[in-house]
């Protein structure tokens, strides 16, 4: 079946039961941007809102596009992130070489709106030069860290930063726990001001060798923002920790 481009998901049912008891919760507006190569955005679109509705209210949208030139198309729309309360970046879009469209997506989440980025979401909107790595541009910095390349797909181990154990986008999560499939990626680079809160670490006979920053805020002008590298495989995105850990980084983005 054909997952339409762009889809309002109403919550009902099950959902919306979880909190109809109670009428002071008033539902986040969440905006998902996701689509691309390489992961089943179809099958995490459906676990990660089920999974953060199970842990908060969110009334959902989804931009569901598989080809860039689409996403692109919609994200350069005057006021495409207005009425939302969070954008969710599930997305793998990698070779962008338009500077002005990645900087007026970076400038939404600097004027204010908090952003969740997951997994591929560090490896898009690079801008390519030929024979060239990827070069660091607007929106790593609104990241707060610059990724290029991963390890071989293995689980690994996630280990809480202690100085950090007690920010709310982690606190509650067991001070270790481990993936049960994994693609670490390389992180290159940490911003000024990003906080990593957790490491990840496959293992010393694999790439890469040394631990990874692998969950993180950052603060970019106005805007708060929540990333982690975790998020390849359907069976990790379905666990308890990544459903928790997301849902903690809405609220903690979103001032909840």
């Amino acid at each position: 079946m054909k997952v339409p481009s762009f889809l309002t998901i109403v919550l009902l049912s099950s959902l919306v039961g979880l909190w109809a008891d109670d009428h002071s919760v008033k539902p986040l507006k969440g905006l998902l941007v996701t689509g691309g190569g390489h992961h089943d955005y179809g099958f995490q679109q459906n676990v990660i809102m089920e999974g953060i509705n199970q842990r908060l209210p969110v009334k959902w949208t989804v931009m569901f596009d598989m080809d860039p030139r689409e996403s692109k198309s919609k994200l350069s729309k005057e006021g495409w992130a207005d009425g939302f309360d969070f954008v969710f970046y599930n997305h793998c879009f990698a070779r962008e070489d338009d500077k002005a469209f990645i900087d007026s997506i970076v400038k939404v989440h600097e004027e204010g709106v908090p952003a969740i980025a997951m997994h591929c979401a560090m490896h898009s909107y690079h801008i390519f030069v030929k024979g060239q790595k990827p070069i660091e541009k607007s929106w790593n910095k609104l990241l707060g860290v610059h990724s290029h390349g991963h390890g071989p797909h293995v689980p690994f181990d996630v280990t809480k930063v202690l100085e950090f154990s007690d920010h709310p986008a982690i606190k509650d999560m067991p001070d270790k726990w481990r993936t049960p499939k994994g693609e670490l990626y390389f992180v290159l680079d940490v911003g000024e001001g990003t906080k990593v809160l957790a490491y990840g670490d496959n293992g010393a006979k694999h790439k890469p060798a040394e631990p990874q920053p692998c969950v993180w805020v950052n603060e970019y002008g106005k805007g708060r923002v929540f990333g982690t590298t975790i998020g390849h495989h359907n069976e990790t995105v379905s666990t308890k920790e990544f459903l928790d850990l997301i849902s903690n980084g809405v609220r903690w983005a979103t001032f909840k």
